[in-house]
């Protein structure tokens, strides 16, 4: 499995066309700085500190969000 900084990395240099590498960052992110419970005012703040717009994330990157945080926490 890749590192974070990898994805993000990658798809920063276009090597992928998914959001996925930004998805892990701020699923790190939350889960090093954020309790248990994530409301929607830290997800965005959380995407902000990651350089990550709040508003591109679709339902399906939400899930992934989600299924990330489970498996890291």
């Amino acid at each position: 499995m890749f590192e974070t900084w990898q994805l993000v990395a990658m798809e920063e240099a276009g090597y992928m066309n998914t959001s996925e590498g930004y998805i892990y960052q701020v699923a790190h992110y939350l889960a090093d700085n954020v309790g248990d419970v994530i409301d929607y005012a830290e997800l965005r703040n959380a995407c902000i500190a990651c350089n990550v717009d709040p508003d591109s994330f679709s339902k399906s990157d939400l899930v992934m969000l989600q299924k990330i945080l489970n498996e890291i926490t």
